[in-house]
């Protein structure tokens, strides 16, 4: 009889091992079906004993032991994966299941018997390979190119390569860039594929003897491929690669703690890198691949409109301009032309924002709390919240002090497509947002239709830069000042990854509209100024006392507000001698209770903290923990 420990990989478990009895024995590494209270739950062994050489551990057990029947078992994660999901826990407070179950996808784990494992080795040549660091920062077409140079020496030297991006439709532009001449051993893995067509690409990854190239995303990274030589996370500055539900971790980090651990090269490249990383390089950690690109010269034509001058020179004051005179003669230029012109919003909807103006409240959705977004319908607009999906009629009265009179605030993308339709009425406009295209297929056939549409005008969120993967001529920023309203100390830098992006793919006109001129960005934007940018950002940043200089923890606590104020005192107290800034939720809690937000900045070198992270792991459910959040509202 074997004594097994194995690591539930499973949310919501607060031991971070189990022990189980097993009549045959089960190779560490092995992923294990094992009963959990009413469930049957995978795992994965960490370690194996007789039952003699573990009697004091089951006699001072707390709980009786149970045992796995008919123990089948395949050895499927190389202990690299697992001991950089380890790491990955500790530091953003989770368990090493939770992480593990949030990395590996759901559907190798649910069918490891129909995966044919061959036997897994750690790489031989790890011993005497290089382990480095690299980052690239050049547009798309000079990152490629190096790319393409990395792949071809690994595959010269029999070693294979993981190319990680965060999204669909990064993956398809990368698979078209590199995949010529070696279509054979490229391989695409990402979460739309079924499960039929995912098991059969890992069995053909496992069983290929030549080097190969992995295009995917992190979660793939669990496929034991021992001649892994380089790793590689291109749009490095994607908030994408960062969980958005619990644990809260991020792939970037994980990816490099298993490089660390299989050594293997490990490559960040972006357009425009995060202000950490560029941090680390200058700091020596980081190496660059080639010269990184702080300045980025063009050809094209770049111009800035001051918009509030418009309004106050305007005969019509009390008018809300949106579109300038200078944008509408692009729109007629681009029509004469037979071109195409991309006009960003920042957000979508006909308004962001819909406040009385009597008492000031703004409009909330009744169900979570979050601020609701005007929509068009045929019949009558509507309410609609972002957050949760509950959608409402506008013809309503406001909740606080019953007044009529609900104003709009802020450009949505619905309010240009009115606004060019009105002025433009025979045009070929398309809309990409996540409203318009819900789903992966219905934007890349919208994208399709505006490149194969001369005089075609696309407006879009961010969400379509991800799918515009070819040049067109003109482009224009009809506003963005929004961006500046949201607290978070990384939103110059996300505004500025979105106007690179919108000027990487133009070639004649772009132009930039906004009622404050006075953002630096929009200036290194428009000149393509990267270094100016990061020297005022890490000024800013050291000066505040944010990332990388520390690491933040974000707790968000819902509860009744006698209950959250308990909470905040036990936390100030069990955090000393670390500071706990806490300040109203941006979004209140469900279904009306009360929160907050409690932010420590703890020095990048204390972290992790033993101390804290005990305190963290024991939190009650209504706690969220965030260890680095994308943002601090």
């Amino acid at each position: 009889m074997k004594l097994i420990e194995v690591i539930p990989i499973s949310r919501g478990i607060p031991k971070e091992s189990l022990n189980y009895f097993s009549s045959v024995a089960v190779p560490v590494g092995s992923v294990v079906k094992v009963p959990l209270r009413k469930k049957i739950i995978p795992a994965i062994v960490v370690s194996e004993r007789d039952v003699e050489e573990a009697k004091s551990d089951i006699k001072n057990s707390s709980f009786p032991l149970r045992k796995i029947e008919k123990a089948k078992f395949a050895k499927f994660l190389t202990s690299d994966f697992v001991e950089a999901g380890r790491e990955t826990a500790k530091y953003f407070a989770g368990s090493t299941g939770s992480v593990l179950f949030s990395l590996v996808p759901k559907v190798l784990l649910e069918n490891v018997e129909k995966i044919k494992i061959h036997k897994i080795e750690e790489a031989e040549n790890k011993k005497t390979q290089h382990h480095e660091k690299y980052v690239v920062q050049a547009t798309d077409e000079e990152r490629y190119a190096n790319y393409k140079s990395l792949i071809r020496e690994e595959f010269a030297k029999n070693l294979s390569v993981f190319f990680c991006l965060p999204t669909i439709q990064d993956i398809k532009k990368a698979t078209e860039k590199l995949q010529k001449g070696i279509e054979k051993y490229t391989y695409i893995l990402h979460g739309s594929l079924n499960e039929k067509e995912i098991i059969e690409t890992v069995n053909k990854i496992l069983a290929e003897t030549h080097p190969v190239l992995i295009i995917g995303t992190g979660g793939f990274l669990s496929i034991p491929r021992s001649d892994l030589g380089t790793l590689i996370i291109d749009r490095e500055n994607s908030r994408a690669y960062k969980n958005q539900g619990r644990p809260y971790l991020d792939i970037r980090y994980f990816a490099e703690k298993y490089a660390e651990q299989a050594k293997i090269k490990l490559v960040f490249g972006d357009l425009l890198l995060r202000t950490e990383t560029i941090w680390r390089f200058k700091n020596g950690e980081l190496v660059e691949i080639s010269p990184l690109k702080f300045r980025s010269l063009s050809t094209m034509t770049e111009e800035i409109i001051e918009m509030k001058e418009i309004s106050e020179n305007s005969l019509e004051k009390k008018k809300f301009r949106v579109i300038s005179d200078r944008l509408e003669g692009l729109i007629k230029k681009n029509i004469e032309n037979n071109e195409h012109l991309f006009i960003f919003v920042g957000k979508r909807g006909l308004s962001p924002s819909v406040v009385c103006a009597d008492c000031g409240t703004i409009v909330a959705c009744r169900t979570c709390g979050a601020h609701t977004v005007l929509h068009k319908a045929s019949e009558e607009n509507f309410f609609l919240c972002h957050k949760c999906g509950e959608r409402r009629s506008a013809l309503e009265k406001c909740a606080k002090c019953d007044s009529w009179k609900l104003t709009t605030l802020g450009i949505g993308s619905e309010l240009i497509e009115q606004m060019l339709l009105e002025k433009f009425p025979n045009q070929k406009i398309f809309k990409l947002d996540s409203d318009s295209s819900p789903t992966h297929k219905k934007a890349s056939q919208i994208i399709e239709k505006f490149y194969a549409s001369p005089q075609g005008i696309l407006i879009g969120t961010e969400m379509a830069l991800l799918y515009l993967t070819e040049k067109i001529e003109n482009s224009a920023v009809v506003s963005m000042d929004s961006f500046f309203s949201i607290p978070d100390y990384r939103i110059n830098e996300r505004v500025l990854n979105i106007l690179l992006k919108i000027r990487s793919i133009t070639d004649r006109n772009f132009i930039i509209q906004t009622r404050d001129s006075s953002q630096k960005v929009f200036d290194y934007a428009s000149k393509g100024n990267l270094i100016d940018f990061y020297k005022d950002e890490i000024y800013m940043r050291e000066k505040l006392g944010y990332p990388p200089f520390s690491v933040l923890i974000k707790i968000i606590i819902a509860g009744t507000k006698n209950e959250v104020l308990q909470s905040v005192e036990y936390l100030q107290k069990e955090l000393t001698p670390f500071e706990i800034n806490v300040f109203p939720a941006f979004i209140p809690g469900a279904k009306g209770k009360y929160a907050v937000n409690g932010i420590v900045k703890i020095p990048k070198k204390d972290w992790p903290n033993e101390k804290i992270l005990g305190v963290l792991k024991t939190l009650p459910p209504n706690f969220s923990v965030n260890i680095d959040p994308e943002s601090l509202l």
